[in-house]
């Protein structure tokens, strides 16, 4: 399967073309890009007061306000654009020495920005903190991401809207598939999913109930959440919903695309089926 990028290609290529121009002694031109990402996310990159040695990327996250209180971005942050959460700030000018890692991080901006609660959840986990609140992030408008740190493992749970009834039995396949891979792999995290109901880890909560909800539940234990772990970890993890749900959609295309295949197989069978002398008739009458 395709694990999808952690990064934004977009903020890559236009940052990595603007340092290279500068580096070259090129003349800077204007940029005015705004684009869109999974879960509703949008950047913006320009030039700010329509300075064009100066490049500002910003990015506004609709549950940016759940994670401001453990949102560490760097050391580009600047004053907050207006419509925007989280800028960073570029002068071309006095470009960095480590150009290539800037960029990198850069592109990494959403990634960072849900990686600030997932690292503070792994420190309670491994300083053996029991009992602190649990972390509810709601990343799009009808789902949620809750996180809980025990002593021995943290917690995650994504809830998950099913827009058709076919994406319920596509994505029991597909969880099918996580517990199949547990008995391949001993390393592998612990995967339950549930659906109509919340599991028990949120029976005293405002989890929402219905036909087409699922919770898919992460069981992280201390070999995916210490120090030389983390990074991968939240690296996959965070994606998962997008990933889930782009790996329903190709499935269905395939499934469209295998039906008409044989569709049209059938219907040359059914026309070789045909009698000679009926097919002269037709031939003689058109």
């Amino acid at each position: 399967m395709i694990l999808l990028e952690i990064n934004n290609r977009i903020i890559e290529e236009t940052l990595s073309l603007k340092f290279d121009g500068a580096s070259n002694g090129t003349k800077p031109e204007a940029v005015d890009v705004t684009f869109a990402d999974f879960d509703g996310v949008l950047y913006h990159i320009s030039n700010p007061n329509g300075d064009k040695t100066k490049v500002m990327v910003s990015i506004s996250l609709k549950f940016y306000k759940e994670l401001q209180e453990f949102c560490t971005i760097g050391p580009f942050v600047i004053v907050f654009l207006s419509g925007y959460n989280v800028s960073l700030l570029y002068d071309l000018d006095a470009l960095p020495a480590n150009k290539d890692e800037v960029v990198h991080q850069a592109g990494m901006l959403k990634r960072n920005c849900f990686a600030s609660v997932f690292e503070k959840y792994f420190k309670f986990q491994e300083e053996g903190k029991e009992g602190e609140k649990r972390a509810v992030v709601h990343y799009r408008d009808d789902e949620s991401m809750y996180l809980e740190a025990k002593k021995d493992r943290v917690t995650v749970v994504f809830s998950t809207v099913f827009k058709d009834d076919d994406d319920v039995i596509i994505g029991k396949v597909f969880m099918q598939e996580f517990k199949e891979g547990r008995r391949a792999s001993h390393t592998a995290p612990q995967v339950l999913f549930s659906h109509r109901e919340p599991p028990l880890e949120l029976k005293d909560t405002d989890a929402a109930v219905g036909d087409n909800i699922g919770y898919i539940t992460f069981v992280l234990f201390p070999r995916h959440t210490n120090a030389n772990a983390r990074d991968n970890t939240i690296n996959l993890i965070h994606t998962f919903r997008d990933y889930l749900h782009y790996h329903i959609k190709c499935s269905k295309a395939y499934i469209h695309t295998r039906m008409r295949a044989k569709t049209s197989e059938f219907l040359k069978v059914l026309n070789r089926a045909r009698p000679d002398a009926e097919k002269k008739e037709m031939k003689t009458m058109s």
